[in-house]
């Protein structure tokens, strides 16, 4: 390909002249050149000239005399070839154009959202109108590998297979695209959408699989080797995306989560503590605050080593974050407090939700084996509630505080629902 320049390609019509020299050249006697013609060395370096002229892509290159049977057929034949040439050219260059469309787009949403999900979104519909396909799903890896569906364009229903399980599953396990109809294609799966031309590809982020781009029913003809291509392409620069947008997420959680205990750290109980009482003040609804400190917490770190105080922290958020609502707001506060904020509970519910907490922490000891027995842990809690304890968050925590240490001051293991003075009576 690269010895012919593909601009200024000769014209089909020229094939015509050089038939007609070609159908003349017949009348000849075998083996002797026609009358007024050159000898074979001068046909082959007029050819030559005229090869040269081709590959040079000059807009009108001077047509060799009339030339013998076998120098016409070697003429027709490069002026075939530079039309095949120009053609696979338009072809390059309409999948160049193309690619650039899906490039484009793509890179003008990773500078719009550092969302995971909206850039999916764009990944699949971008690649579903660069080639042409109807309808398309985007599959991501769960758990062990199982596959589910996640952003699906014309599709309905919802759609899980396991490893190595239809088209989907066979990418997934492999790796490896499919583009159906192929002798190669795995079967599909019943569980599998089911249309006559399908496009499989493997999104990769780290090395490892993180979900199947699939394309279906190509509204021309089927899928081609080129829409392939382009997919790949696509998909090349999802996966970087993907895990800088992953990372991004990673260092948001890493500021607003507690790196030890993996619950909510003070920062964003704060942030979420002022959303809260402006929901409060706006809708008239009670909201209810609980500190919870470990009992004798100094006792473990001074006698085992703060190896096992590190566990007590852990186990005690484990236990807590398995006994409230997903809605609540568990985090920890500093040392060996914790606050939890509920939602639309007064003072009554937030005793409850106490009392549960202190069964889950002290019913049951945390056992470690760097301890020789079993720890038992309990927990002082005080309950404050808005609007009673407070109009504010620092007024509603002081009083949540201090019913913390009023239940300390009673022996621990208990929980204590801030009162106001005029209640005290």
């Amino acid at each position: 390909m690269s010895a012919f320049s593909l601009d200024g390609i000769m014209p089909r019509g020229r094939r015509t002249s050089i038939q007609k020299r070609r159908s003349g050249a017949h009348n000849a006697p075998e083996g002797l050149p026609m009358p007024g013609t050159d000898p074979p060395d001068n046909e082959l370096h007029k050819l030559a000239d005229y090869a040269e002229a081709l590959s040079a892509g000059r807009a009108d290159p001077q047509i060799p005399p009339p030339l013998s049977k076998d120098a016409a057929r070697v003429a027709a034949a490069l002026e075939e070839l530079c039309e095949r040439l120009a053609d696979f050219k338009r072809e390059v260059a309409e999948y160049q154009e193309a690619l650039d469309r899906a490039h484009t787009r793509f890179g003008d949403a990773l500078r719009s959202t550092h969302n995971l999900d909206r850039m999916l979104e764009i990944a699949l519909e971008t690649g579903m109108e660069t080639i042409g396909a109807r309808r398309g799903m985007l599959m991501l890896r769960k758990g062990q590998g199982t596959l589910i569906s996640g952003v699906s364009r014309n599709l309905d229903g919802r759609f899980t297979l396991d490893p190595g399980q239809g088209i989907a599953g066979h990418v997934a396990a492999t790796g490896s695209p499919v583009v159906v109809p192929s002798a190669s294609a795995p079967e599909r799966d019943p569980l599998e959408p089911e249309f006559p031309t399908q496009l499989s590809v493997p999104l990769f982020t780290k090395h490892r699989t993180f979900g199947v781009l699939n394309f279906y029913d190509k509204s021309q003809g089927n899928f081609t080797e080129a829409d392939l291509r382009t997919i790949l392409s696509l998909t090349d620069r999802v996966g970087v995306a993907i895990e800088n947008v992953l990372l991004h997420e990673d260092a948001q959680r890493m500021a607003i989560m507690d790196g030890l205990t993996g619950v909510w750290n003070h920062r964003w109980f704060q942030i979420q503590m002022a959303q809260e009482l402006d929901r409060a003040e706006r809708f008239g609804r009670p909201f209810c605050l609980l500190v919870i400190d470990i009992d004798d917490f100094k006792l473990f770190n001074d006698t085992y080593g703060h190896q096992l105080g590190d566990f007590v922290l852990v186990e005690l958020a484990r236990r807590v974050k398995s006994s409230v609502r997903d809605v609540d707001i568990f985090a920890r506060y500093g040392g060996e407090e914790f606050a939890l904020l509920l939602s639309e509970t007064d003072s009554s519910g937030g005793a409850s939700a106490a009392e549960k907490l202190r069964l889950a922490v002290c019913s049951t000891p945390f056992e470690s084996s760097m301890a020789t027995t079993p720890l038992t842990v309990s927990v002082s809690i005080g309950v404050a509630s808005y609007p009673k304890a407070g109009m504010d968050a620092a007024e509603i925590f002081r009083a949540a505080d201090k019913a913390m240490y009023e239940a300390k001051a009673l022996g621990k293991n208990r929980f204590v629902v801030h009162r106001p003075p005029r209640d005290s009576s």
